[in-house]
């Protein structure tokens, strides 16, 4: 029988039917079985969250003179979606030229930078080593270079188990000596910028570059772009990546563009796939740097905080925070409340559909306590005074002679209120180069936080003929980064008017006039004889505090009351005020007298005590005192010990001591554990006796101390080596015993109780050390009375409609209640002190005092000059506002008269113009007139 053969149409028709069912079941997969799990994925990658910023709260002066706000301005972004993303380096082209072709800058987050010389660095935010490594680890981890080096390092490939805690350690060290140059190339392979010359790759083709060397990639980049063009497409590259940890959100490429540069860009964005355009706040400050040391400025959120700053909600890939000043201090009623839109995009990221929206919430409006014409005032005198100082080569006393006047700061309160109503730190910074695009520039950023210390000492030497080298000023530490070893560096975020402690000088001598009145001790018209040098009480007999006077050509006051002490600035009359508070109640008198001032704390109390400013400030400081001076004086002996017990003889009275062995108690990382405890025993042991309360019988404390010492050093002998050993017999035991027993009883115990230390703070010297807001408001108590306030900068807090939801009234922390007869006397000691100098024509009734602190001894070889400090109140019947000022390295307290003037000349400029018409400053031109005017902030 014949077989039917198959015709070719039913062949046809059976694959037809073959086709039509395998399309068939796959529609019915997608449609069907898998239909929910494909629409979200669908949905995954069409929705997007469009997140809306809140306008920041506004800083206001005491006036309602906005200080800083939020503006609307025009973003350009970038959404990354499959095919936008197949089109990436072509768009950014785009993108790059537009941007240059109309003047724009490209938003740039990205800490590693290149410098003018084509050199890679990380900027960071801090000069901390510590910091400073956080910073490094975490740029570099939040690349991925960790996983990457555990894929190259045959030390980590062989680990088949999770790395312990010394392996993670030893990864650590190995991520920090990638170099930036190191780093940027591995980008420039992780961000595939290699597709900038192969745009669309072939499977071979990403074989091959998988395996080059990045830096082989870099080169053949370099080949067609520049180093700069390259890293504009890792900025945005990079923060792609950044972007990605908290879903797809759009990346910005630029801020703040101009109005007419939005419509061009809106104009072309069907060429541009991915790129929008959209109005966002953004935070400027209309009167650049004016108050910068108050109002601070923001930052994006470094990486060491992300843990603590995602637990609050912020996005740490695009939300910036309060870095310092007011910005920080109320960061939370400032920032509001975020919004955003939830909408739908197509497949080149164009927005096809809005699902949600949530309105954004403006922050909380905080208004200051400062006028903006007194901060001007303070801000120009201040810099202007310290420039033209710089310009001079002056010789003061002939101990001087530098031109290296470029650190100072002003501060200026309400004497009955506690209100700031004028802060300056100089030298100060323009908070909107943090906030506008193109502001921060290269050059700026590395002045900032990377400095160049090399270059700036070189020119610092030459400008001070300072005898240091560049070593000896500015040493590297174990990391390699420099230190400004003698603080001769000026640092714009610094504050110096609430962090920068200095010598008071003879400013103190209100406070010692202050307790000896009070205490009755001497009284206004008391008139004391100045003998030049104060070596007339037996517990003096070999001090040799003098005055100036005396110093110059051996001079002398003669007899002079508190009020012509005040004048003349006479240190014998308040060594004798010192030495009469010691003969009464031992060496405590005075600091229990400045501590309630608010000149540092009782070290007995829990914590420092603050003045109670809403912005960072130093409470370090402190004034003499047996507690606070034993620990400082043990503190420095651990440094010495070292030095002492290597030389062999007693180095700090070499005729009173015994030479013996050099024994070595420095610590040595190689020293096994048995040597290294039985060096810190020795040391521990002398140090906690120096810290101890003396004896009575000081021979027999001497005898007690040598015997426990000869034990502590055979215990420390038996330790070192055979051949070490070797060196040593019983009489070097026993004369290093006894010239650590003679440091610790009669040298050290009498440096600790000498009270040579308190008539030195009597004068402002010594351990005396404060910050210039703390000053100011240790005046302000003594002469309104004793009422000490809580400083503070806040004077209202508002919410956006601009209703007061909170107002921050005056708090008296303490009372002294100063006998009117005491205020009285101290304010005609500084009345007359006002009668000559910069206040000699000053129309209205006021009282000063000069202050000169020399930084220390051989000043001038490091290319340092003493403190010039000034402070001021006015008027003189009933003060109203208290000024201090104080200047680095101006050789002289006079110096800082003319700034304290400018001040006070724009604070009573109404009643000047109105009582004295014919008044002309001879300080500045402006202080009677200060044109505040508004700066050009990139729109």
């Amino acid at each position: 029988m014949k077989k039917n053969k198959m015709s070719r149409y039913t062949a046809l028709v059976i694959i037809m039917l073959v086709i039509y069912i395998a399309i068939l079941s796959k529609l019915a997969v997608l449609q069907v079985f898998k239909h929910d799990d494909y629409k979200d994925r669908a949905n995954n990658r069409s929705v997007r969250q469009i997140p809306e910023q809140a306008p920041r709260g506004k800083i206001l002066d005491s006036t309602g003179a906005i200080l800083a706000d939020s503006r609307q301005s025009y973003t350009v972004e970038y959404i990354e979606t499959t095919d936008s993303e197949k089109e990436f380096f072509d768009t950014m082209t785009k993108v790059f030229k537009l941007l240059d072709s109309l003047g724009e800058s490209q938003k740039d987050d990205f800490k590693l930078k290149i410098d003018n010389d084509k050199k890679f660095y990380i900027e960071y935010t801090s000069s901390d080593p510590s910091a400073i490594k956080k910073q490094d680890l975490r740029f570099k981890k939040d690349r991925g270079l960790d996983f990457y080096l555990k894929d190259e390092l045959d030390y980590f490939k062989k680990k088949k188990t999770d790395l312990n805690e010394e392996d993670q350690l030893k990864l650590e060290d190995e991520m920090l000596k990638v170099s930036p140059e190191g780093m940027f190339y591995r980008l420039v392979k992780q961000y595939d910028l290699y597709k900038l010359i192969h745009p669309n790759p072939t499977e071979e083709e990403k074989k091959v570059y998988s395996k080059k060397d990045p830096k082989e990639i870099t080169q053949e980049l370099l080949q067609k772009y520049s180093i700069e063009e390259l890293r504009r497409y890792m900025v945005v590259k990079d923060a792609i990546k950044m972007q990605s940890y908290s879903g797809f959100k759009p990346v910005t490429i630029a801020a703040n563009i101009k109005d007419d540069s939005a419509f061009i860009f809106m104009q072309k964005l069907n060429d541009l796939p991915g790129i929008d355009v959209r109005l966002q706040p953004i935070r400027f400050y209309p009167y650049g740097n004016l108050a910068s040391s108050v109002i601070g400025y923001l930052s994006s959120i470094n990486g060491d905080q992300k843990d603590r700053y995602e637990e609050r909600g912020y996005d740490i890939t695009t939300d910036t925070i309060g870095i310092s000043g007011i910005e920080a201090a109320y960061e939370d009623r400032l920032k509001g409340s975020k919004g955003g839109t939830t909408v739908k995009v197509n497949k080149v990221g164009r927005k096809t559909e809005e699902l949600f929206r949530l309105d954004p919430y403006p922050g909380d409006n905080i208004q200051l306590t400062l006028d903006k014409n007194l901060q001007y005032t303070a801000q120009r005198a201040l810099k202007e005074t310290l420039e033209n100082l710089q310009k001079q080569k002056f010789i003061d006393g002939g101990k001087t002679a530098v031109g290296n006047a470029n650190r100072g700061a002003v501060v200026a309160t309400d004497v009955n209120t506690g209100k700031v109503l004028a802060l300056a730190s100089f030298p100060d910074f323009d908070p909107n180069i943090f906030t506008i695009p193109g502001k921060l520039t290269p050059e700026l950023s590395k002045q900032y936080f990377n400095p160049d210390f090399d270059a700036f000492a070189k020119d610092y030497i030459n400008k001070t003929s300072s005898s240091q080298t560049v070593e000896q000023l500015f040493p590297k530490d174990s990391n390699g980064a420099r230190r400004d070893s003698f603080d001769v560096y000026p640092k714009p975020f610094f504050n110096y008017a609430t962090q920068g402690t200095v010598p008071t000088g003879s400013t103190f001598k209100t406070v010692t006039a202050t307790a000896g009145l009070e205490e009755g001790l001497i009284t206004p018209g008391e008139k004391v004889l100045d003998q030049g040098i104060f070596n007339k009480y037996p517990e003096f007999k070999n001090y040799q505090g003098k005055c100036d006077i005396y110093e110059r050509s051996h001079g002398s006051h003669g007899y002079v009351d508190m009020a012509e002490a005040f004048r003349v600035s006479c240190n014998y009359y308040f060594y004798e005020v010192a030495y009469r508070l010691y003969k009464k109640d031992g060496l405590d008198k005075l600091a229990q007298y400045a501590w309630r001032l608010g000149l540092g704390s009782d070290p007995n109390s829990k914590g420092k005590v603050g003045s109670g400013i809403e912005i960072a400030e130093n409470t370090d400081g402190q004034v003499y005192n047996l507690k606070s001076y034993t620990e400082t004086v043990a503190f420095s002996a651990k440094f010495e010990l070292v030095e002492a017990l290597e030389a062999g003889y007693y180095k700090f009275a070499p005729e009173r001591g015994k030479k013996h062995t050099p024994f070595n108690i420095a610590y040595d990382k190689n020293d096994d554990e048995a040597l290294d405890k039985a060096k810190s025993e020795v040391k521990d042991y002398i140090i906690n006796k120096i810290k101890a309360q003396r004896k009575e019988n000081k021979n027999d404390e001497f005898n007690e101390i040598t015997k426990e010492l000869k034990v502590k050093f055979e215990n420390l002998i038996g330790k070192y080596n055979k051949e070490e050993q070797k060196k040593y017999s019983k009489s070097d035991v026993e004369n290093a015993s006894y010239n650590m027993a003679r440091y610790i009883v009669f040298d050290k115990s009498g440096d600790i109780t000498s009270p040579g230390n308190l008539t030195n703070a009597s004068i402002g010297l010594g351990m005396n050390n404060f910050t210039p807001l703390q000053m100011t408001n240790a005046v302000a108590t003594i002469i309104n009375g004793g009422k000490r306030y809580k400083v503070h900068l806040v004077d209202k807090i508002l919410n956006p409609d601009n209703k007061v939801v909170e107002e921050i009234k005056p708090v008296v922390v303490d009372d002294l209640k100063l006998k009117p007869s005491t205020v009285n006397a101290i304010k005609e000691g500084m009345r007359r002190v006002n009668q000559s100098g910069a206040f000699k024509d000053f129309p209205i009734s006021s009282g000063g005092k000069t202050g000169t602190t020399p930084y220390r001894p051989d000043q001038r070889e490091i290319g340092r000059s003493a403190y010039g400090v000034y402070v001021a109140f006015a008027p003189l019947e009933k003060p109203e506002i208290a000024v201090t000022v104080v200047l680095y390295d101006v050789g002289h307290g006079s110096s800082s008269g003319p700034v304290a003037k400018a001040v006070l000349e724009t604070y009573f400029r109404d009643k000047i113009k109105a009582e004295f018409p014919g008044y002309k400053s001879s300080s500045t031109s402006y202080s009677l007139d200060p044109k505040v005017e508004e700066v050009n902030t990139g729109k």
